[in-house]
């Protein structure tokens, strides 16, 4: 009878998978982590706003709005206890023509709906109160949204992991999932470190989620890669604005291009959405900085083109293709063929504020299977 290397597998080592890993950890041993680059978070966990989002955006009652909402409370919580860098400033959603002020209100009784605190309408003098340079006819205040250093969430995160019990392998590449069959129905995960069998495995793989649900012979999923570029500001025009500064909802697969602050001080204008062919594609054909310009001074006027700086790019793990970009929720579900195998696919934002939701729900799936 072949003995269990692990009793859980965690592939992917970003923010998603460091948070599963530390939360199976704590009563599961072992639990290995298996990143296929050779260091932690690189990919999209670190590529991204660093927003702490409310949850007002998605459709109550979906996986994605839960554990927005849940996650939102319990991250700030895990900032405070373990120092990471993080900032509660609240966001402002700008109508700039009245009649974006309707999707405002539609806006504001989802998040209401949804649990999320605080909301409130604010007039054009309140706005401008909190955004002097904001072209701004009437907002949506959030207090509840925060921003947060991504990096350092994936490092503590993972301390905690290791902390827990857990093994962390980078340059770990999996190139093999297989029922091993007999008793225990052990999976076997073969990889560029060599192989283990294990009781669980967690598909944590973002945009490789669907290639990974693949080598082990579920061909359900298809994740569209979708780059999102930001534009910096240049240090001496940051006042430009205070905040967290996002456009009214529009039709397309991203929130439009905002204004977010870093906790190091930064403004960010951006991220635009292009779907790409491959899953790796940070650079090429480059967005012109006088599209983010064009974008950004709808919002803020004052803003020039000289004032940005081209910054860096993430990849969305989206499961809407670019033909019908319409609202597709987290998938959090056993793999119906290969009892053990869970998959977390489309884990595209709000998935960093979700972490810590997603891994407890992924926890209590496991749990339920023992």
């Amino acid at each position: 009878m072949n003995e269990p290397d692990a009793e859980a597998v965690v592939i992917g080592g970003g923010v998603v998978g460091c948070a599963v890993a530390w939360e199976l950890a704590q009563f599961l041993s072992p639990v290995f982590l298996l990143e296929r680059l050779p260091r932690l978070g690189e990919g999209n966990s670190t590529r991204n706003s660093g927003v702490i989002h409310s949850g007002i955006y998605y459709p109550t009652g979906t996986l994605k709005a839960e554990t927005c909402v849940e996650g939102n409370e319990r991250l700030v919580a895990y900032c405070v206890e373990n120092g990471v860098p993080h900032k509660k400033c609240g966001k402002m959603i700008a109508a700039i023509d009245p009649e974006e002020i309707p999707e405002l209100e539609r806006l504001a009784k989802r998040g209401e709906a949804n649990g999320v605190s605080g909301i409130r309408m604010l007039t054009s003098e309140e706005a401008r109160r909190k955004e002097p340079e904001a072209a701004v006819v009437g907002a949506l205040w959030l207090p509840t949204t925060g921003i947060l250093d991504p990096a350092e969430l994936v490092r503590s995160l993972a301390h905690r992991a290791q902390a827990a019990g857990a093994e962390l392998l980078t340059s770990a590449e999996v190139v093999g999932i297989l029922p091993e069959g007999g008793p225990g129905n052990l999976i076997r995960i073969d990889s560029s470190r060599g192989p283990l069998l294990s009781r669980f495995v967690v598909n944590a793989a973002g945009v490789f989620a669907d290639r990974v649900a693949r080598l082990a012979g579920n061909d359900a999923y298809r994740i569209h890669p979708c780059r999102g570029e930001y534009c910096e500001v240049i240090p001496d025009r940051q006042d430009l604005v205070r905040g967290l500064l996002y456009p009214a909802p529009h039709a397309g697969p991203g929130l439009g291009v905002h204004f977010t602050r870093t906790v190091a001080g930064g403004l960010l204008v951006g991220p635009n959405a292009r779907y790409l062919e491959g899953p790796e594609d940070y650079e090429g054909n480059p967005t012109p900085v006088a599209a983010f310009w064009e974008a950004g001074r709808k919002l803020v006027p004052a803003l020039r083109q000289e004032d940005l700086r081209p910054g860096y790019s993430g990849i969305r793990a989206k499961l809407a293709p670019p033909e019908d970009p319409a609202f597709r929720d987290f998938v959090l579900e056993m793999d119906p063929r290969l009892p053990g195998l869970v998959h977390l696919m489309g884990i595209e934002s709000p998935g960093l504020t979700a972490s810590l939701s997603l891994a407890r729900r992924v926890a209590s799936l496991v749990h339920q299977q023992q």
